[in-house]
């Protein structure tokens, strides 16, 4: 053991023992992790609980720049098909996936499904004090929460906002949760905690008291490449501005509509911070409006015709 590894030992060590801390497990668990042979690997196996309720079964923990098992992106198609198997087989009550440094998390519920992020997060509200801060782009399911502070997509505009209202959580529906005592930086690994404990609380499995919500419906990002955004946003402003509701141009431009006959919905679109993209989100409180409105915009904003 060099001198390196020892100190590196010992921070990782040091570590495991404030994650622990964090731990409150109130029933028997059984949940399984995926590291994605990234950081988390050389944590993940050191939380436990004294009482012996949590047991643990690591996946693809042995950190791996190669990433034999899949990618480093939960959010690449495929990526979680191993665990979602594994929760199954085992009967897990719950499945969690890092991304390789371990920043962001996504959870697998007890019968094998995904849970969506904005899910995941609302989760985590339940166990936070207000105020909160999410994305433009987040549920109604989030944005309906009392307290929650509105911000632009990106690390540096949730910080801010957190730090400007003090707010004790950052949503994003990329998997990124931030937390004001963890120095409002974002942690796969303490979101990934408190979402044990939250489990750990409930008479049932976690897909019951999401199943017991009300639903919304929402498209996922879609993407399109397109050279004059500028051009798309005033067509899409042109097209619904007087129909809509609400409109916000925080980030991107967002519509709501509430129609009498019913069929709530809102999109949002907006250029990538990183990318030559357009990206698309759109929610509604039913699935035909989804399918329906998912397609209107995209196609008014590919030009495609039919």
């Amino acid at each position: 053991l060099n001198a390196d590894n020892f100190f590196m030992s010992k921070y990782i060590d040091s570590y495991a023992k404030f994650l622990n801390g964090k731990l409150d497990v109130r029933r028997k668990l059984k949940i399984v992790i995926d590291c994605s042979n990234g950081t988390t690997g050389l944590v993940a196996g050191k939380l436990k609980v004294e009482s012996g309720k949590l047991m643990i079964i690591l996946i693809n923990d042995r950190p791996d720049g190669n990433f034999p098992a899949h990618g480093p992106n939960p959010l690449i198609a495929g990526a979680t098909a191993e665990l979602e198997a594994r929760v199954r087989k085992d009967k897990a009550d719950l499945g969690v996936i890092f991304d390789a440094d371990g920043d962001r998390v996504f959870f697998i519920d007890e019968l094998g499904r995904s849970l969506d992020a904005h899910e995941a997060g609302y989760i985590l509200a339940q166990v936070s004090k207000p105020p909160f801060v999410v994305s433009e782009i987040a549920s109604w399911r989030l944005k309906r929460i009392k307290g929650a502070a509105v911000s632009p997509v990106g690390h540096y505009f949730f910080k801010n906002l957190m730090r400007k209202k003090e707010a004790s959580l950052g949503l994003e529906h990329s998997g990124h949760f931030y937390f004001k005592d963890f120095f409002y930086c974002d942690s796969g690994i303490l979101a990934a905690i408190k979402v044990i404990n939250f489990v750990s609380a409930l008479d049932g499995g976690i897909s019951k008291w999401i199943g017991g919500l009300p639903g919304y419906f929402r498209s996922g990002e879609v993407n399109f490449k397109i050279r004059d955004k500028k051009k798309i946003l005033a067509k899409l402003e042109k097209i619904y501005g007087k129909k809509a509701d609400r409109i916000s141009r925080l980030d991107g431009i967002t519509m709501e509509f509430y129609p009498p006959a019913g069929g709530d919905h809102w999109f949002n679109v907006r250029a990538s911070n990183t990318e030559n993209l357009l990206r698309l989100n759109v929610e509604a409180t039913d699935g035909e409006t989804l399918k329906k409105k998912t397609a209107e915009i995209s196609r008014l904003i590919s030009g495609r015709r039919g």
